[in-house]
């Protein structure tokens, strides 16, 4: 079996100074773990490694790629190589290897905006169908209604939901 991750692996301790960390993860992920230290962010389908060495006026700096764990990562260090930049590595573990550590990252301690919609979704769908088998059938109206705003929101990209827990307290 193919090995999946990119041939040159560092750990975060041992990162040059001068390197530059390039970061793949998606928003929600970046929101909710990110480094302290200098770093840029790209999530890895907007990437584009010709792009990148050129805007950055990158002449042979080593680069330092991190996403979770190292699948995506490794995925950003062989698109930077094909451009022609071969002074790449991905970060051993990724920034899952580095939870917890305070002098690294920094940790928002609030629950996701996804994470939020799919408790709150669940919590609708669970009730109403309890309430639907134990009391009248009307209450399976409302996990209907959560499955029509499930499938509104992946049509259109937008979510009510989100956009009413976006309003609470926690979410400011």
């Amino acid at each position: 079996m193919e090995n999946l991750m990119y041939k040159n692996e560092i750990d975060y301790a041992d990162i040059p100074s001068d390197a530059v960390i390039l970061d793949v993860r998606n928003g929600n992920e970046h929101s909710e773990i990110a480094l302290k230290r200098r770093h840029y962010f790209i999530e890895l389908p907007r990437f584009d490694a010709e792009s990148f060495i050129r805007d950055y006026d990158l002449k042979g700096e080593r680069v330092c790629v991190l996403c979770k764990s190292g699948m995506r990562a490794s995925k950003a260090a062989e698109l930077l190589e094909q451009a022609g930049y071969t002074n790449v590595c991905i970060i051993k573990g990724g920034i899952s290897s580095l939870h917890g550590n305070a002098k690294a990252v920094f940790e928002n301690k609030v629950i996701s905006m996804e994470r939020q919609v799919r408790i709150v979704a669940g919590a609708m769908v669970l009730i109403g169908s309890v309430l639907a088998l134990a009391s009248a059938s009307a209450f399976a109206l409302i996990p209907a209604f959560v499955g029509c705003g499930l499938i509104y929101a992946g049509i259109s990209n937008t979510c009510a939901m989100a956009s009413l827990l976006a309003k609470l307290p926690w979410n400011r």
